[in-house]
């Protein structure tokens, strides 16, 4: 049994392309390549699969930004919840001195 046959990227898309582009049958780019048409349905399923990380929009300023807009929400909302349990905790130290029998 001999070794098998390695495809670039760039070998692949070639075949792919006859297939995708050029409408022809898988099974006669499979003849033509020596490649299982399995493979080359495999190919097309990854570049599909994969093809949709090209098209997502990549904007790091828009994302940082949102980040830092979560972030300092986050922030003021901790910062609200922190005065909100130093009333309480006063109010109650108030209520243990005006009843000193609470524990």
């Amino acid at each position: 049994m001999g070794k098998r046959k390695r495809y670039t990227s760039e070998e692949k898309i070639k075949i792919l392309r006859e297939v995708l582009e050029d409408g022809k049958s898988i099974s006669a780019v499979a003849d033509a390549y020596g490649v299982h048409p399995n493979q080359i349905m495999n190919w097309r399923k990854q570049l599909f699969e994969g093809g949709q990380q090209i098209f997502q929009i990549k904007r790091p300023e828009i994302s940082e930004k949102a980040i830092e807009k979560q972030t300092k929400a986050f922030e003021d909302k901790l910062r609200h919840k922190d005065n909100v349990i130093a009333e309480l905790a006063q109010e109650l130290l108030e209520l243990k001195k005006k009843y000193p029998g609470l524990k």
